[in-house]
C-alpha cells in the first residue's frame, strides 16, 4: 500500500481518522452478519464496474460510489457490487472507502476482478460479501511511506529488534559451541606439545594468541550491534507516530474482518510482515518476513473471500438473486469528465496553462487567447475538484478573491507591495484547498512542480518569444535614435517635449507608448492607469524617461 506522507503529523492525521473508523465497524460478531436489505426493496441489484483496468483507487471513483450507493438507497435497490481490479492506493482514500461502506443502507459486495492488492483488500473487507475472480489475489497491504529518502515501509519497530535479537541470540549459541570445540581441541594441542621441540610450541602459542585476538575483535563488533539496538529502543517522534498508527490501523483490519467472520490472524498478516501463521492454527503457513499474498483459491479455503465467480451473473446466482434485474451503472460523461480533470496530473497541466494565460494577457493589451485560455484552464481545474467532491466552492471563492488583489495591484495601486503578496498567497492557498487537507502531500508535489513549470515558461516567453513576437513588435518602441540623425541620450534633446500633448498609442500602465509631435514614444506614469487613446501631458523629462499624466478635459 502506498502511503505518502514527510512528517509525523500526518500520520497521527491518519491514526485519528483511522480511530473513527475502527468505532464505525467494531460492534461486530465474530460470524458473517445476514445481508440486511431495506425495507420495501425492489428486485434490483446495481453493478458499479471499474472504468479502467488495475487501476489505483481515487478520491474521483470513491464520490462516484457513493453517489451510486446513495441513489440505490433511494431508489430501494437490493444490493449494490462493486468491481475492484487495483494495485492499491493512498491509505487516506482506503480509509474514506471503508466509511462510506460502512455507513451504506443498502448491502455492498466487492467483486476482485481479478486484483485486490494493497488498498484494494482493505476496501474489499470493508463490504459486506467479497467474490473474486478465479485467477485474482488478495493481499499485500503493508502501508510504505514516500518520502525524501525513499520508499520506507511502516512496520512494527519492537517486532523487527525482536527478531534481530533471536538473530544475535542464534548467532551467540553458535559461537559458543565453537569456543567449546575449540577448548577441546586446544586440549589435545596440549598433550601433543609436550612430545613437540619448543619452537613447536612457541609457534602455537601465537595461533592461540590470534584465535584469541578474532574472537576479542567478534565480541567488540557484537556489543556494539548491541548498544545500537538498545539505541533503537529510545524511540523520537516520528517513531511514536508510527506506533500510534500501526495500532490503530491493525486494530481497524482486526474489527473489519470480525464484522464478517474472516480469519483476523490471516488478515493482519496481509499488512503485518512480522505476523507468523501455522497451518494447526491458522490452517496455512507463513513464517517470511514479508506481507501475505493469497490466491482465490486460498483465500476462499481460509474464508477470506466469499465467492470465486467467473463473472457477475455466477455472481448473482451464487448470492441467491438471480431472481433480480442486474442493472450496470456507467458513469456519465460529466462524471467521466472529473475524474479527468482531477488526475494530479491533468490538474498540474491545468495550473499551469492558467497562470501562464493569465500572465500572457496582462502583459499584452486587451483582452484575447491568452487570457480566455488562462481562465478556462483554471476553471476546469476548479471544477474538476469541487466535482471529484475533493473540496466545495471555497476555494474558488479564494481563488478569485486573490485575482482582484494582483489585478489592483498591478493595475491601480504604484509599485508592488503587500496587497500584490496578498493576492498571490490567495491564489496559492485556493489551489491547495482545492485538492482538499487529507490530499496535502499530492498537492504539495502537483502544485510545486505547476509553478515550477509555469515561472520556467514564464521566464522563457519573457526573454525569447514575447520580444520578438508581432504583437510586442507593434506596443514596442522600435524608432531608432541614433546620434548622426541628431538624437541624444541626454534629457536636453527632448526637453521642447515638456508640457506639450499628445495620445495614449497603447495602454499606460503605467508604462506604454504615446505619439507626441508625430512621433511614437516610450512614456512612464507616476503610476496612474491610461487608457489608450486618452489625450496626455508632459509633465517632466529626465535622461532616463518621459513622464505623462491624463489630461482631465473638463
Amino acid at each position: 500500500m502506498r502511503y505518502l506522507s514527510r512528517f509525523p503529523v500526518k500520520l497521527l492525521t491518519i491514526a485519528v481518522f483511522a480511530a473513527a473508523m475502527f468505532c464505525l465497524t467494531a460492534a461486530t460478531t465474530a460470524k458473517p452478519r445476514q445481508l440486511k436489505f431495506i425495507e420495501g426493496a425492489r428486485d434490483v441489484v446495481y453493478f458499479v464496474p471499474q472504468f479502467s483496468e488495475f487501476k489505483e483507487i481515487s478520491s474521483a471513483d470513491l464520490y462516484f460510489l457513493k453517489k451510486t450507493l446513495d441513489r440505490a438507497a433511494k431508489e430501494k435497490v437490493k444490493a449494490v457490487i462493486f468491481e475492484l481490479d487495483t494495485p492499491g492506493g493512498r491509505i487516506d482514500v482506503a480509509l474514506k472507502y471503508v466509511s462510506v461502506l460502512a455507513k451504506s443502507k443498502v448491502p455492498v459486495i466487492a467483486y476482485l476482478n481479478p486484483q485486490g492488492i494493497s488498498a484494494g483488500m482493505i476496501i474489499a473487507i470493508a463490504a459486506d460479501r467479497i467474490a473474486i475472480n478465479p485467477d485474482g489475489v488478495i493481499g499485500d497491504a503493508m502501508p510504505i511511506q514516500m518520502g525524501p529518502g525513499g520508499i520506507k515501509p511502516i512496520t512494527d519497530d519492537q517486532q523487527r529488534m525482536e527478531r534481530e535479537q533471536q538473530l544475535i541470540a542464534e548467532r551467540k549459541s553458535k559461537q559458543q559451541t565453537d569456543k567449546t570445540d575449540k577448548k577441546t581441541g586446544e586440549k589435545k594441542q596440549a598433550s601433543d606439545k609436550a612430545e613437540k621441540p619448543d619452537k613447536d610450541q612457541k609457534s602455537d602459542k601465537t595461533d592461540s594468541s590470534k584465535e584469541e585476538k578474532k574472537t576479542k575483535d567478534g565480541d567488540k563488533d557484537r556489543n556494539l550491534f548491541e548498544r545500537l539496538l538498545k539505541q533503537l529502543k529510545d524511540p523520537k517522534e516520528s517513531e511514536l507516530a508510527k506506533q500510534k498508527f500501526l495500532t490503530v490501523f491493525f486494530k481497524v483490519l482486526q474489527a473489519l474482518a470480525e464484522k464478517n467472520g474472516r480469519p483476523v490472524r490471516v488478515i493482519r498478516a496481509m499488512a503485518d510482515p512480522y505476523q507468523k501463521l501455522t497451518v494447526e492454527r491458522d490452517g496455512i503457513k507463513h513464517t517470511r518476513i514479508s506481507p501475505l499474498t493469497l490466491t482465490a483459491r486460498e483465500a476462499k479455503k481460509l474464508g477470506v473471500v466469499d465467492y470465486i465467480c467467473d463473472n457477475r451473473i455466477e455472481l448473482l446466482n451464487k448470492l441467491n438473486m438471480s431472481n433480480c434485474k442486474l442493472e450496470v451503472i456507467e458513469k456519465s460523461a460529466t462524471d467521466q469528465l472529473i475524474s479527468f480533470l482531477s488526475h494530479p496530473a491533468i490538474a498540474g497541466i491545468l495550473i499551469v496553462l492558467g497562470i501562464v494565460g493569465i500572465y500572457v494577457e496582462i502583459k499584452t493589451p486587451g483582452f484575447g487567447v491568452p487570457g480566455i485560455l488562462g481562465v478556462t484552464a483554471l476553471t476546469l481545474f476548479f471544477l474538476g475538484h469541487v466535482g471529484s467532491g475533493a473540496s466545495e466552492w471555497g476555494p474558488i471563492v479564494i481563488f478569485f478573491v486573490g485575482l482582484v488583489l494582483l489585478l489592483l495591484e498591478i493595475f491601480v495601486i504604484p509599485g508592488f507591495g503587500i496587497v500584490g503578496v496578498l493576492g498571490i498567497g490567495c491564489i496559492v492557498i485556493s489551489f491547495f484547498a482545492a485538492f482538499g487537507f487529507e490530499n496535502i502531500e499530492t498537492a504539495t508535489y502537483t502544485i510545486g512542480s505547476a509553478l515550477g513549470v509555469a515561472l520556467a515558461i514564464i521566464i522563457f516567453l519573457t526573454v525569447y518569444v514575447l520580444p520578438k513576437s508581432p504583437l510586442f513588435k507593434w506596443i514596442k518602441l522600435e524608432t531608432t535614435q541614433k546620434s548622426e540623425r541628431g538624437f541624444s541620450a541626454h534629457a536636453d534633446a527632448n526637453k521642447e517635449l515638456l508640457h506639450k500633448h499628445g495620445i495614449a498609442h497603447s495602454m499606460l500602465r503605467p508604462v506604454g507608448i504615446a505619439i507626441i509631435d508625430g512621433k511614437r514614444l516610450e512614456v512612464t506614469t507616476e503610476g496612474d492607469f491610461i487608457n489608450k487613446g486618452d489625450e496626455i501631458e508632459v509633465t517632466e523629462v529626465t535622461p532616463f524617461k518621459i513622464i505623462v499624466e491624463k489630461v482631465n478635459n473638463a
